[in-house]
């Protein structure tokens, strides 16, 4: 038996083999200086031509359909708060904290089946699961406007929340089944980009269908909200049933040709990206066992609480109490997630192309501590606060880059990907859901002293586990390639 100190000689042959394999791999994937990718390249120079129109294809058959999905589901976010506004209260009889039981509810569903659903379609077909997954989540949308009750609500946003929730890691993990690490982040940013221009429209897209289709065959305008949501979704869910391929491991797909899945499944061979294996006792024990999934999952809960200035509407809030009209207010407030778009492309960009994930988190805490700073002294000149509030749409930015970085650390197991991408979005979700009832209280409201100097906080905390984040994954580099 070779000790661990003591290597045989095949073991040193063995050892100098996976060094020069791993030299090559890397050139592959970031070439040398004269032809590193370009910020504005779509593709590396390194990349041949059948590798770009495999990429191409991917984009039309993954990254459309993801979008459009998150784009819906963004829609049905908002449709209970403006239905409850718009005579669901009346007819339902909703009175008291129902509308917060709702919203209960639909978290409870929302966080608790992450995890799960989406470890379970790591065991099943990716095309057929997440298409599936969306025309149910559709028609228990579309059942809400049938509900007569507050308790057959209370069934249906579970579910809701249920079948909504994972989608978001369960796209993450399904990125990183398909695209390289220089490919990865703008991928992702583009999926998460669909969220904000889904509250930028879903405000628009809802006053106008309540104006024009209140009454409409008897039915009444906060019904029709579902209805819309529903029409939405069915045909993106689909379009993905037709589209999606599964993963390259175990590809079907009438889109791609046999080389094509073969050149797919070397491109992650080269990012030493493993295919999904049994999910066993002992795998899971080695991964509990791990340093991955704890660091990961602390590191995302800072970067997860610290949009607490956006997210908690402090930028309406306070323009409201200044006195702007709902006209102004809501042109105004449209700014930070035009800001969180225009820095997740340009931090993607960035990373893709000169892998420097670790400075983007560290520039983007140090830009939304200086805002929190700004709003936290909140005497200051009104362009300054303005700006400190629009500067704040950047925290969110980099969740793209971060989701992609897990892909990457987490790249030799299938399993451990999903587990641990969920894992963060899971909880960052549960402590989202009640943290902020304590520190955004609505009473402090528009100057949320407390959430201002708990995110200067969160933001401290993000900069230190990023240090002993790059600290792990640098010594298990380091590791990988003695």
């Amino acid at each position: 038996m070779t000790s661990i100190h003591e290597k045989s000689p095949q073991t040193v042959e063995a050892a100098e083999s996976n060094a020069e394999q791993s030299k090559e791999v890397s050139t592959q994937l970031t070439g040398p200086p004269s032809e590193r990718q370009k910020w504005y390249q779509w593709f590396a120079p390194t990349d041949t031509p059948a590798e770009r129109r495999l990429i191409l294809k991917l984009d039309g058959l993954i990254i459309v359909f993801v979008f459009l999905a998150y784009w819906a589901k963004v829609l049905d976010s908002s449709a209970t708060s403006t239905a409850y506004v718009s005579g669901m209260k009346e007819d339902l009889k909703l009175y008291g904290n129902q509308l917060n039981y709702l919203n209960t509810v639909y978290m409870v569903g929302f966080i608790t089946m992450q995890i799960p659903l989406t470890l379970l379609m790591t065991r099943c077909p990716v095309n057929y699961f997440l298409p599936a997954a969306d025309l149910l989540w559709g028609v228990f949308t579309l059942a809400q406007y049938k509900a007569s009750n507050v308790t057959q609500l209370y069934a249906l946003r579970f579910f809701v929340g249920a079948l909504g929730g994972f989608f978001f890691p369960a796209v993450q993990w399904y990125l990183g089944s398909w695209y390289k690490r220089s490919e990865l982040s703008r991928r992702g940013a583009i999926f998460f980009i669909a969220s904000q221009v889904g509250s930028m429209s879903s405000g628009y897209i809802q006053a106008g269908a309540y104006a024009r289709l209140d009454g409409r065959y008897g039915i009444e305008g906060w019904r029709w909200l579902y209805i819309i949501c529903f029409a939405c979704t069915i045909p993106i869910a689909f379009m993905g049933l037709c589209l999606l391929p599964s993963t390259p491991e175990k590809c079907r797909s009438r889109f791609l040709t046999h080389d094509e899945i073969l050149l797919a499944q070397e491109r992650m061979a080269s990012e030493n990206r493993e295919p999904r294996q049994p999910f066993t006792v002992p795998r899971v024990i080695q991964i509990l066992k791990g340093w991955r999934l704890w660091v990961l999952v602390a590191f995302a809960f800072f970067f997860s609480q610290a949009d607490g200035v956006f997210s908690n509407s402090g930028l309406s809030l306070w323009l409201k109490a200044e006195g702007y009209s709902v006209g102004s207010i809501n042109t105004i407030a449209t700014v930070s997630p035009a800001v969180t778009i225009v820095s997740s492309i340009i931090c993607a960009v960035l990373s893709d192309v000169y892998n420097a994930k670790a400075s983007l988190i560290a520039v983007t805490a140090v830009l939304n501590i200086f805002a929190c700073v700004v709003l936290a002294i909140w005497n200051v000149p009104v362009g300054l606060k303005f700006f400190a509030f629009f500067l704040s749409g950047t925290a969110d930015g980099i969740a793209a880059i971060i989701y992609a970085w897990a892909n990457e650390i987490c790249a030799h197991s299938a399993e451990e990907r999903a587990l641990v991408i969920s894992a963060m979005n899971t909880i960052g979700n549960t402590f989202g859901a009640w943290l902020p009832l304590f520190v955004w209280k609505t009473v402090d409201a528009p100057r949320y002293l407390i959430g201002y100097n708990w995110t200067i906080a969160l933001d401290v905390c993000m900069l230190l586990m990023l240090v002993v984040l790059q600290h792990f994954w640098t010594r298990e580099q380091k590791i990988s390639r003695s």
